[in-house]
């Protein structure tokens, strides 16, 4: 069952069972003990949304281990709303549920969202459906984790910086601010004001970068779109390896990007505890092998000098590129690949039972 996954400790006065309201809230805790959570998208298809108890459990099967939330997306071509049919299948599943919210129009990239654009969001025309999402999350008062807009200083989602303002300083806001980068930041910041003035509490919000900016121009930073600490409970970002075999393979090595763009991260700043929200290899590439990739990853993520990982997040799924050729990030796209992969994840410091702590 899923109480069985987590727990909650109270913090100060009161109830600590995970069930006392009004101005409390519940946050995930980063573990103890230099530990790490084990999270995952466990194919929940192209749309990222099809989200089952049995994708979860076939998951956990394929690695020999539980993880502690499932990643998925809440597109709002679907509608902006709480999406409850996906967060109780993956409660069943003894998991945490973790929403991305996505404001796009299309799952079409790299060209300018037209519909939820975030100069809207911040002009409050999608209010009423975000205070009803944050009322119906506040009811069925399951702890989520939750992040908006991911990878925005990338190049390729319509609500990414380079499409809404990029470096011109002089059509929103703070003129010696990038309009893109600040856009993004106090889009954001509506969302969880209507959240927290709405009383759903029992949320973790995670700020979600690419760890290399593309386009790699000082505008495009990641501390630009940084909703602030007094917002965001966690950093997270997205590393992956070559996702195609025609992408250059050593550049993409994990050890290699995070040491080559660690200011990305450092200059946010930030004390928060920090997750690898996505990462993951394609298999089969002439450049490399897939095992090698997950043991230097690992290597890294376990012991390394520039970032202390509270928590993991694997990307697992396959897809067909527009010239036939497939992108296998899948645990499983080859049997040496999945087992170097459980071999690594069996690690005693990657945990399954996430922790988090009510505050009043």
């Amino acid at each position: 069952m899923a109480f069985l996954t987590f727990f909650i400790l109270g913090c100060g006065s009161g109830s600590s069972n995970g069930t006392r309201s009004g101005k409390s809230s519940v946050k995930l805790l980063p573990p103890d003990d230099d530990k790490i959570y084990f999270g995952a998208f466990p194919d929940f298809g192209g749309s990222e949304d099809r989200v089952s108890t049995k994708k979860i459990k076939d998951f956990e099967a394929l690695v020999d281990k539980k993880i502690t939330w499932a990643y998925f997306s809440q597109n709002w071509f679907n509608g902006i709303k709480y999406p409850k049919e996906a967060i109780h299948a993956i409660r069943k599943a003894g998991s945490v549920p973790f929403v991305r919210l996505m404001p796009r129009s299309t799952d079409e990239q790299d060209g300018a969202e037209e519909i939820f654009t975030l100069q809207r969001i911040i002009d409050g025309e999608f209010d009423e459906y975000l205070k009803k999402w944050a009322r119906d999350a506040k009811e069925d008062n399951i702890p989520l984790l939750v992040d908006f807009a991911v990878e925005a200083n990338g190049d390729w989602f319509g609500y990414s910086g380079i499409f809404n303002g990029a470096d011109v300083t002089d059509g929103y806001g703070d003129p010696n601010y990038p309009d893109g980068p600040e856009r993004f930041r106090d889009a954001y910041r509506h969302i969880i004001d209507i959240f927290k003035k709405e009383g759903a509490n029992r949320i973790t919000w995670f700020y979600h970068f690419n760890y290399a900016s593309e386009p790699n121009e000082e505008w495009n930073k990641a501390k630009y779109y940084y909703p602030g600490d007094d917002y965001i409970d966690w950093i997270g970002f997205s590393l992956y390896g070559a996702q195609t075999v025609d992408e250059e393979w050593d550049e993409l090595k994990f050890s290699t990007q995070l040491k080559k763009h660690i200011k990305n991260y450092a200059e946010l700043n930030s004390t928060k505890p920090v997750a690898l929200l996505e990462f993951g290899v394609t298999d089969n590439h002439p450049g490399g092998s897939k095992s090698d990739w997950f043991k230097d990853a690992f290597k890294t993520i376990l012991n390394n000098p520039y970032i202390k990982f509270s928590a993991i997040s694997i990307w697992h799924e396959n897809w067909k590129n527009e010239d036939g050729t497939m992108s296998t990030l899948r645990v499983d796209s080859s049997k040496k690949s999945l087992e170097t992969f459980k071999k690594l994840i069996s690690n005693e410091r990657f945990l399954s039972v996430a922790q988090f702590k009510e505050f009043y």
